[in-house]
């Protein structure tokens, strides 16, 4: 054919064609060909092709419910033609690539997609750069992305996924050349439908994902991102369906990042904002800012595509999208949430923000369900992490509701309510509320608690019930058949804890012993082999705790002792929370949930007299974690003192330790533990000896903890003045000299003498910056996180390791050193006995990889233990055998799993939890948390006091009394700031810690204590009067109370003091001096306290009977109760007062039972090992 050359007015037809082809506007194109084969008859190959695309796409409209075979036999006439046509053009090559690309899209159309692949040509990316040398014209351009849709889309449904995505993504450089917003509504759309097939191909979270590579997936992500935002939200797409698949593309964008986010891939930051890169020391966290922003921009645009998209269920509907969305977004929550995730790394808010989040997500996709015990659970789930409690359980409440309901009806008709979640989540999501309960909450929690076992009680005996209705005469199963073995292990579990822990509150004294023999029941069954759950950590400790309490001591050792063993480490464990918690590995999880058992094996050693074996486990479990500075971190030795400058350096004044991973329970753990450690040196070398580790544990509190008056002034002072920053450190209610004055110190033994020289010439060694008569410690700040601080931290550490090897390896710290040599000497005189601490395995018994004694740098053990969590190599790991839940020998294997055992994908995540993992705790208000931290400090105020009270130094016993004191009167303005009401005071709220009443209780009580010491009877009475006013039932004033009214009744001391007795109570606060005033004296106290004015005349011999009923009533009602049931002491003062009453027999058995608890007694009380009961 020979060159033409197109009129004016041809061109003009020429260009509205091809505007009204891109605009897709049909109708107008027929009579465009006309005009134009009028006008430049030579262009028969363009409106053929035009034609054609008409037809095409009228049919496309039609399919496929109502299109025939008459219009498909119709299409394929057209066949001929096109390819006559282009083989008769060759002058304009574009329009035989339209008509090749028009013939390709019929091929489509007609399900044919191996002749659509054999029409186009091999590279489409190559044909689109050498169109764009020659100006194509604008329906060209959408030619080559139609083109590169339909061979990708071919190749797909030929089975070829791997070229469908190289055929997509070679177009991408090309789409991106130009701006899509100019570009034709034709070319959008079939660019939106490339870009929707390409993001379901690039999903990392399906099988198809592993035929494109990770940064090539979010390259296509992130562009599709732009398209959305540059075309108006996706308008210019045609039809609800294609609505759906672009909500699907975001699903898939929102799978990929969740992905990425669960397995801890690298993430990779778009070019655009690397600017970061260059910032070496905060280039993770900012990667995680990027990526958080990122997940939640894709998030709440899926979010409200799915919402807009979706309508309100029938009865007998239920939208599996929403549920599905909400479980992945729960999935990536727990992640923010969990240990590997820092409030830093979240942005503004911290993980407290993004729990909020959630809930809002879960609100409103509450509004598209209809009563859906998924998201109801969820609820319960998020709001127990905020702390929410109350909502948590209104949330598990309506759970409970909509579940019971659904069992009434299943057990009545034989069928199961598919709507509702399955027997095993059912008992998880049960066992965790009972356990939340058990752990944060107090008296009326324990109740409820109590009462959802009894409910999981019933439920077991539905399932059987339902099950042997179900089943054919001779072939009823088993529980554990039906229920998944781990799932029934938690419930029993739960169940148990539920128990022990209503039988320490419980006042009836009748049914205490029943209801902890029940408890140790369920936690046997709970460990039964065949529930999979034999060694799990949480029930053991449980089970230890409760057969300790109730006196069996060999049982709770052995049961210490199988937890402390290799057999917990190696086996796979699901605690009770499985539901809540992931399966990711929390660094020295293992370790860090063995301190309990150590502390406790240490306790039920003391109750045999066994004190070495007991020292020896409080040392274990440090020295589980190897070297002092992996649990407690070290100091910079090259930081300055100034913040400014370590900032702008780039040095830190201490490295992190484990502790600083810790949860507040966890610290506290470890605090309690040292108090062990002054208790037993107390035991063995007496209280003169134990005052001198006084000054380590305060230490070792403001390194865990912080100085809570130091918090309060930074508080004040950000406050006050965003540019003045808080002060560094502060010395406020810790002190590291114990104000103690050498004149009130007794001298000491010589033994004693010579040994605190050598210590004292050891520590100078150790720690040149302390001085040796008023060591002041300077704390840090609330979490302990400030990288300057100006102290060195190795004479904070409970046990530091020593120079020489000779010997046993053995802490060097004053403390420890001299109670472990003296503790050894007991031993040896007491006779030689085999250890009960069992040993630990050979290097260091950690879940993680060994380390070796050298220190290490945070930055190397941080990235062993992410590269340890990022994907392997292969897709590929080993499973456990799949649960037949009948022997494997009994049945055949179940379908699909004929070789045991199974593989599963790395990329899923992991159906449980790993032993080593630890959940978080629930995010308390600052109130809360001030709460714990003042009780925990007061207790360690209090117990130092008694160390100064029974070594006789009453002058340093009466400061520390004062500065315990001194927290709680500062702690109850804090509170009567917040809420001024009398229920404020007096409760204590969720999450540990002591009510401000309880508070009260103790110091009053420890300051009658001393003053009893100090053999000032009457003035300790008016104390502990006032400790049970603020807490009746307070075990250590009922007794001391008690004893007194006794010594009243039997006359050993008069019934008033006399005035001239004076009390050296000087450096007391102002309202603790208030017993000197003349209207406090003990005649007041007695008339004001008659029932009525004519006891006022009575005479002495009924005032005493009076004490001495009274006594008797107290030290009656006390020794029933939880507070006192197994309290020897109240034991002791109620046998005495019976006796004063003469009742001998009475007398008799009560001091047999003193002598049963005495001969099972700790060092401490067994509540001091923990304070989440028996929660773990």
């Amino acid at each position: 054919m020979g060159n033409h050359v197109e009129s004016e007015k041809a061109l003009r037809y020429i260009a509205q064609l091809d505007d009204a082809r891109c605009s897709g506007r049909w109708i107008d194109v027929p009579e465009l060909c006309r005009k134009i084969e009028k006008h430049a008859p030579h262009r028969q190959c363009l409106t053929k092709t035009a034609r054609s695309e008409v037809q095409i796409a009228k049919y496309s409209i039609q399919r496929p419910s109502t299109a025939s075979s008459t219009a498909s036999s119709g299409l394929s006439n057209i066949v001929p033609a096109l390819l006559t046509a282009i083989e008769e053009e060759g002058d304009h090559v574009q329009d035989a690539f339209q008509a090749t690309v028009c013939l390709a899209w019929l091929h489509y159309v007609l399900e044919e997609p191996g002749l659509a692949l054999a029409r186009l040509p091999n590279d489409l990316a190559a044909v689109a750069t050498k169109m764009q040398e020659a100006a194509p014209t604008s329906w060209t351009r959408t030619c080559i992305v139609k083109g590169s849709f339909l061979k990708g889309s071919s190749h797909e449904k030929t089975g070829s996924i791997e070229e469908a995505v190289t055929t997509f993504s070679s177009i991408l450089p090309w789409l991106s050349s130009k701006p899509i917003a100019s570009e034709t509504p034709q070319f959008r759309m079939w660019a939106e439908h490339l870009l929707v097939r390409l993001c379901h191909l690039s999903d990392q979270s399906s099988e198809v994902g592993n035929y494109t590579d990770l940064t090539d997936a979010l390259q296509a992500y992130r562009f599709w991102a732009k398209y959305w935002e540059t075309t108006a939200k996706g308008g210019g797409t045609e039809g609800v369906s294609a609505a759906k698949y672009r909500r699907l593309a975001w699903k898939a964008y929102y799978d990929t990042l969740s992905t990425m986010l669960r397995h801890d891939v690298p993430y990779e930051v778009e070019s655009v904002s690397t600017d970061f890169a260059t910032e070496k020391p905060a280039a993770l966290s900012q990667s995680r800012l990027h990526q958080r922003a990122e997940l939640k921009k894709v998030e709440t645009i899926y979010e409200s595509l799915l919402l807009k998209e979706t309508h309100f269920p029938k009865a007998n509907e239920t939208n599996t999208e929403i549920e599905k969305w909400v479980d992945a977004a729960m999935d990536n929550w727990r992640i923010f949430c969990g240990p590997t995730w820092t409030d830093a790394d979240l942005g503004a808010g911290g993980k407290e923000a993004v729990g909020r989040c959630m809930l809002d997500i879960l609100y409103r996709a509450a509004t598209k369900t209809f009563h859906s015990t998924q998201i109801l659970r969820h609820l319960f789930t998020v709001h127990a992490s905020l702390a929410d409690f109350d909502l948590a359980f209104k949330a598990y409440d309506s759970y409970v509701d909509i579940i019971t309901r659904g069992k009434d009806r299943a057990e009545k008709s034989g069928e199961q309510d598919v709507g509702i979640d399955n027997d095993s989540t059912i008992l998880l999501t049960s066992a965790e509320a009972i356990r939340t309960l058990c752990r944060f909450g107090s008296r009326p929690e324990s109740e409820k608690a109590l009462e959802i076992g009894q409910t999981i009680e019933k439920w077991l005996e539905q399932i059987d019930h339902v099950n042997s209705s179900a089943s054919e005469a001779g072939t009823v199963r088993s529980i554990e058949t039906i229920v998944a073995p781990r799932s029934l292990a938690a419930a029993y579990y739960a169940i148990g804890i539920s128990l022990a822990q209503w039988a320490r509150f419980t006042y009836e004294a009748d049914a205490r012993a029943g209801i902890q023999a029940k408890a140790i029941s369920y936690l046997h069954k709970s460990l039964a082999p065949k529930l999979e759950e034999s060694n799990n950590l949480e029930v053991l400790y449980a089970l230890a705790l409760v057969l300790a309490e109730t006196r069996d001591i060999p049982g709770s050792i052995k049961a210490v002792k199988k937890a402390l063993s290799l057999a917990t480490k190696q086996k796979s464990s699901m605690s009770a929370d499985g539901v809540i918690s992931p399966g990711y590995t929390t660094e020295f999880g293992r370790e860090r949930k063995l301190i309990p058992f150590w502390h406790l094996l240490a306790l039920l050693l003391t109750a045999r007299s066994e004190f070495a074996p007991a020292e020896q486990a409080c040392e274990a479990a440090f020295e589980q974690f190897g070297d002092p500075t992996i649990l407690f971190g070290r100091d910079d030795t090259e930081a300055f003192r100034s913040e400014h400058l370590n900032q702008v350096s780039g040095k830190s004044g201490r490295s992190l330790g484990i502790v600083d991973q810790m949860e507040r329970f966890e610290k506290s753990a470890i605090l309690e533990i040292k108090m062990t450690q002054l208790a037993l040196v107390e035991t063995v070398e007496g209280s003169a000896a134990a005052v001198d580790g006084c000054d380590e544990l305060l230490a070792l509190y403001a390194r865990l903890f912080g100085d809570p008056a130091a918090e309060k002034a930074q508080e004040k002072s950000t406050a006050i003045t965003a540019t003045m920053a808080p002060p560094k450190s502060a010395v406020g209610t810790i002190r590291g000299s114990i104000f103690r004055s050498k004149g009130t110190v007794k001298s000491p033994p010589k033994h004693h003498t010579a040994r605190k020289s050598s210590v004292a010439s050891s520590i100078k060694s150790a720690t040149a910056t302390q001085t040796t008569h008023a060591p002041t410690i300077e704390v840090t700040d609330e979490n302990a996180n400030d990288s300057a601080k100006e102290h060195h931290h190795h004479h904070l550490l409970p046990y530091r390791h020593r120079e020489d090897h000779s010997g046993v390896q053995r802490s060097s710290s004053k403390l420890q050193k001299r109670s472990a040599n003296s503790l050894r000497r007991r031993s040896e005189l007491d006779g030689q006995q085999e250890p009960e601490v069992p040993e630990l395995p050979g290097g260091v018994a950690n879940s993680t990889p060994n380390r070796n004694s050298t220190v290490r740098s945070r930055s190397a053990r941080r990235s062993s233990v992410a590269s340890s969590n990022r994907r392997s190599e292969s897709n590929e790991r080993s499973l456990r055998p799949i649960a037949h839940n009948l022997p494997q020998n009994a049945e055949p294997p179940p379908v699909g799993h004929a070789y045991q055992p199974p593989k599963q994908d790395v990329r899923l995540p992991a159906p449980f939890p790993n032993p080593g993992y630890i959940p978080p705790e629930p995010h308390f208000s600052k109130i809360q948390e001030r709460r714990h931290k003042v009780s925990l400090l007061t207790s360690v105020w209090l117990f130092i006091c008694g160390l100064y009270t029974r070594a006789d130094m009453h002058d340093d016993a009466r400061d520390a009394v004062a500065e315990a004191y001194k927290l709680v009167e500062a702690f109850e303005a804090e509170i009567a700031h917040e809420s001024s009401t009398s229920k404020a005071f007096a409760e204590r709220g969720w999450g540990g810690g002591k009510s401000v009443e309880d508070l009260w209780g103790d110091v009053y009580a420890t300051r009658g204590e001393l003053l009893l010491a100090q053999d000032l009877k009457h003035d300790a009475r008016v104390d502990f009067e006032r400790a049970v006013l603020h807490s009746p039932d307070h075990p250590a004033a009922i007794v001391g109370l008690s004893n007194i009214l006794l010594d009243i009744y039997c006359q050993v001391i008069p019934l008033e003091r006399k005035p001239v007795l004076s009390i050296p109570i000087h450096s007391s606060p102002p309202a603790v001096d208030s017993i000197t005033n003349p209207s406090d004296s003990p005649t007041a106290y007695l008339t004001a306290h008659t029932p009525s004015a004519e006891n006022q005349l009575s005479p002495p011999e009924l005032t005493r009977l009076a004490a001495r009923d009274r006594a008797f009533g107290l030290l009656s009602i006390l020794t029933k109760r939880g507070l006192g049931w197994d309290y020897s002491e109240a034991w002791a003062a109620l046998a005495r007062a019976y006796e004063e009453s003469g009742q001998l027999d009475k007398t008799r058995e009560v001091l047999w039972w003193c002598v049963e608890l005495e001969d099972t007694h700790p060092v401490r009380s067994w509540k001091n090992v923990t304070l989440g009961g028996f929660a773990l």
